[in-house]
């Protein structure tokens, strides 16, 4: 499969799970618009999840790159979504649960027929005042486990606006992801490790901090 970034394309495996980290709502938008572009020539189901005002920037993004949106809508084959109620579950973030939406959408897009599936999340905008950054690690370690261990048929790029993000963090979401977009850049992360061992870890520290409690 292909991302693209500033006209320069990086050959990445299915199952892959890429962390953007971002400043800028242009950033956000010329990923997510150049993602789309690619997917749609490659007859893959796409999506995107954001704030209202970005998702029309990147309509508008998409249609510079002559993407027709509307017919692409209508066919099935990219769906948009700015409700983050979508991904709540009982109106609060559930990790299991985003991650039970994207293997739907993942499962809708090879019953439909569509060679794989890609899309972009603003996890800034879905956790902010929602998830706690435990909830946060979990979602990202157990959705980097079961992507790269079954192999899906799916790349899927999770932004984060890293000025709202503390600096362990950050450093936590890299390990959790084998690519990393930062600005222009596609980097390869060096200190990407074993995401099933790290969410056990999170999960056995949940438990313990429960029963002290």
């Amino acid at each position: 499969m292909e991302l693209q970034i500033e006209g320069k394309t990086e050959h990445i495996k299915q199952g892959s799970h890429i962390c953007q980290l971002y400043n800028k709502t242009s950033e956000v938008v010329n990923v997510a618009a150049s993602l789309i572009h690619t997917g749609l020539q490659n007859n893959e189901k796409c999506f995107y999840a954001g704030q209202p005002d970005v998702v029309a920037e990147i309509r508008a993004a998409c249609e510079q790159l002559d993407v027709d949106i509307e017919a692409a809508i209508e066919r099935g084959q990219l769906v948009l979504i700015d409700q983050r109620e979508e991904f709540f579950q009982n109106k609060r973030f559930d990790p299991y649960f985003v991650l039970s939406h994207h293997q739907s959408f993942i499962a809708k897009a090879v019953k439909e027929g569509w060679s794989a599936a890609r899309g972009a999340l603003d996890m800034s905008w879905v956790t902010e005042g929602s998830a706690t950054p435990s909830q946060v690690l979990k979602y990202e370690a157990a959705s980097d486990a079961v992507f790269t261990f079954q192999n899906s048929p799916v790349v899927i790029v999770v932004q984060y606006n890293y000025a709202k993000l503390a600096g362990e963090i950050v450093v936590e979401l890299l390990k959790l992801h084998p690519l990393a977009v930062v600005g222009k850049y596609i980097k390869r992360n060096p200190y990407y490790v074993d995401s099933e061992e790290y969410f056990m870890r999170i999960v056995k520290i949940d438990r313990e901090r429960r029963m002290a409690g």
